[in-house]
């Protein structure tokens, strides 16, 4: 069903955007798993005590995660045929790995020494010819939408980026627009194509997968019965502000229209959604504190000894509807580090950063006191980071929309933690309030699973740190 949808498609799952060519990949790698897992049968080799249905479950869940923690569904990546092998190769050691350690734990799950060489053998080679295969379709055109776009504005230049930087890759046809000194305003390898009322007669000729509306004045210049053929002749018509998000994962505040966020699908969080998301964030930091308390206190003894000061750094944090909590940390500055400096970005190689401190902020270990501020209710395990009073105050002056990420509460990771670095600057904080949109827009319990998995990602090969 996914295949026949087509690679190129963007389907919404559970709310959030996942190009179809991410889950093409994800079901025909578990395809070829199931596949694999049924060879013993074939052979008649055992595959262990207990039932069949956990193994093939287990099993398929570790190979996925691993070829994730390998970027392997990364759609806006595109590897060469030896770093895709090499990949591919650690993912399925990896795998292999994990699922005996977890035989070794749950017998139940445990296979068979012949049964689990030829599962992994046979998964392994499959997968190498199955990702060489879609690799070289996947450079192909056929497989990127036709845009048709129309209006010429300033985002001009965004749109012909993304062409290649978005999630799912497109090509852009043309631009359509009349206004004076339109050619002047086209992007480099652009073309102006013709006006909005040659809308019909362009796409007869060039038969557009989509037409995306990016007329910096609706009101004034939608050809509203053109665009109707359009959809009635099965052609996409969509807004830009919608087309972003989809490619990007992100809403873009600049010059966005407050009727969009009115209008558009999303910001759902019913009392439901809260009070199971509060259940699991309960949940998670228990078992968080239970599994990280030995390192806890090997941070704490490193931290005294490598200098003077307090081990916990606490500091006043805005959490939802603008509450003020003190949030928990360890602490990886000087003391007293903004004495005389006032509360400043912390920066690339910042001087106030003990040695340990540095080591910390890298594997994100200083972030684990956070656990208690979620058992506490102040926070929740996944969310916008919680911003300082001093600098909330500036970035609402400065930024449209900032106030939006109050509506929940804030998280210990969250999408705009694991899409985008630390933030030092307004300009870079504005691009994380679009990921903090976007996971507020889109907000549920599957989003909540990408982002863990990627969290994971993002500690082990400390990614974005500072």
């Amino acid at each position: 069903m996914l295949i026949a949808l087509g690679p190129s498609a963007v389907l919404r799952v559970f709310r959030h955007y996942i190009p179809g060519r991410g889950l093409t990949l994800v079901a025909v790698d578990l395809g070829i798993t199931v596949v694999a897992a049924g060879i013993p049968y074939v052979t008649g080799e055992w595959l262990g005590g207990g039932p069949v249905s956990p193994k093939i479950v287990a099993l398929s869940g570790i190979i996925v995660a691993s070829l994730h923690l390998a970027d392997l569904y990364r759609t806006d990546l595109h590897f060469g045929s030896r770093e895709l092998s090499a990949r591919l190769l650690l993912a399925i050691a990896g795998a292999a790995i994990l699922t005996a350690a977890v035989g070794f734990v749950v017998p139940t799950l445990r296979l068979g020494r012949l049964a689990f060489f030829q599962i992994f053998g046979s998964a392994g080679a499959a997968l190498l010819l199955w990702r060489a295969a879609w690799n070289s379709i996947d450079s192909n055109e056929r497989l990127h939408r036709r845009v048709l776009v129309l209006g010429l504005s300033r985002v001009a230049p965004a749109i012909v980026k993304l062409q290649t930087a978005g999630s799912q890759p497109f090509t852009v046809l043309g631009f359509l627009d009349d206004a004076p000194g339109a050619h002047d305003k086209l992007p480099q390898g652009a073309e102006l194509l013709g006006k909005p009322s040659d809308l019909l007669n362009i796409v007869d000729e060039l038969h557009p997968d989509l037409v995306l509306v990016a007329l910096p004045d609706m009101r004034k210049a939608l050809p509203a019965d053109d665009l109707l053929e359009c959809r009635l002749r099965g052609i996409g018509v969509e807004e830009w502000p919608s087309f972003y998000e989809k490619q990007t994962g992100k809403i873009l505040v600049t010059d966005l229209r407050p009727s969009w966020l009115i209008f558009c699908d999303g910001f759902v969080n019913t009392y439901r959604t809260q009070a199971i998301k509060r259940a699991i964030d309960i949940i998670l930091a228990l078992v968080g504190l239970a599994l990280t308390l030995p390192v806890m206190v090997v941070v704490a003894l490193l931290i005294k000894l490598d200098s003077v000061g307090a081990i916990l750094f606490r500091q006043e944090r805005v959490g939802q509807h603008g509450k003020i909590f003190i949030l928990n940390k360890f602490r990886s500055m000087r003391a007293n580090a903004e004495r005389a400096s006032g509360p400043v970005w912390a920066s690339v190689r910042d001087p106030r950063i003990t040695r340990v401190g540095r080591f910390l902020r890298k594997t994100r270990l200083d972030e684990l006191p956070q656990l208690f501020n979620v058992l506490l209710g102040d926070m929740s395990f996944i969310g916008p980071r919680p911003e300082r009073p001093d600098f909330l105050r500036v970035l609402q002056r400065r930024i449209p929309f900032y106030a939006g990420r109050l509506a929940v509460k804030p998280g210990i990771t969250g999408w705009a933690q694991i899409r985008h670095p630390y933030a030092a600057s307004v300009e870079e904080t504005q691009e994380k309030l679009q990921y903090d949109l976007y996971y507020i827009k889109n907000l549920s319990l599957f989003l909540d699973l990408l982002i863990l998995l990627q969290t994971i990602q993002v500690v082990l090969f400390t990614r974005g740190a500072r």
